[in-house]
């Protein structure tokens, strides 16, 4: 399969399932179990598949650049709240928190790109890893971001202008890639991929994994969600 056909693959699905939450009342109704099983699928993804390719590739050092990137997104986290509990009254916190949100998103979507259009120079089997894990996470996140974007969003109109911004940030990275794939050395390969892997981490941990323990009453019940998400990615990623 050509990195053409995995890149628009990917994007029509982020494309028809951020629509589909758009225009689906029942799949919104739906969005916290959504969400859930969502934070589960990434945390399996990222694991058990992610990094372990991450390692493979550039071996500790990679790791040690993703953990690198990870300090730096919580580092602008929590200096991104301390700053709202600070703040005076005239702020729109959650107006603050959904663009930190969105730009996390985008941030994390454009080095997914990058590392998509990477994995050409890598072996078969990581490269359909990639592709994988890249193209199942995708399933769940869209419609997870999507489902938070229209919740938080003050109007549908920048609802739908921020889904179309998300849904369109990873084929801007795998161009992006492409186009500058000459001076693309070994060492930014390897820096680019774990930036991926660093900002999946990020946003697995402060706008999914922290956030998920809240959406339901019953802490027993999310995690029971969490693990279903957590099995279903797995049992997919090696059929």
């Amino acid at each position: 399969m050509s990195l053409f056909t995995e890149t628009l693959l990917i994007s029509l699905c982020m494309i028809g399932l951020s629509a589909l939450s758009l225009l689906s009342p029942y799949v919104r109704k739906q969005s916290k179990l959504l969400y859930l099983m969502g934070t589960g699928g990434l945390s399996g993804i990222l694991i058990f598949h992610l990094l372990p390719d991450l390692k493979h590739m550039g071996g500790n050092r990679s790791l040690g650049y993703a953990g690198i990137v990870w300090a730096i997104y919580s580092l602008f986290h929590f200096l991104h709240l301390r700053n709202h509990k600070n703040g005076g009254s005239g702020h729109d916190h959650s107006k603050h928190n959904i663009t930190f949100f969105l730009i996390s998103m985008i941030s994390h979507c454009l080095a997914s790109g990058m590392l998509l259009a990477i994995s050409e120079t890598f072996s078969i089997g990581i490269r359909h890893s990639i592709f994988g894990a890249l193209l199942f996470h995708k399933i769940y996140e869209s419609l997870t971001v999507a489902s938070v974007l229209i919740e938080k969003q003050s109007s549908r109109a920048k609802a739908i202008a921020s889904i179309s911004v998300y849904s369109i940030s990873l084929p801007i990275g795998v161009i992006l890639t492409s186009q500058y794939r000459e001076v693309l050395t070994p060492e930014i390969a390897i820096f680019a991929t774990s930036l991926a892997a660093g900002t999946l981490l990020g946003c697995l941990i402060f706008d999914f994994l922290i956030p998920s323990f809240h959406r339901l009453q019953n802490r027993g019940a999310a995690i029971g969600w969490i693990l279903a998400g957590l099995f279903t990615s797995q049992l997919i990623m090696r059929m």
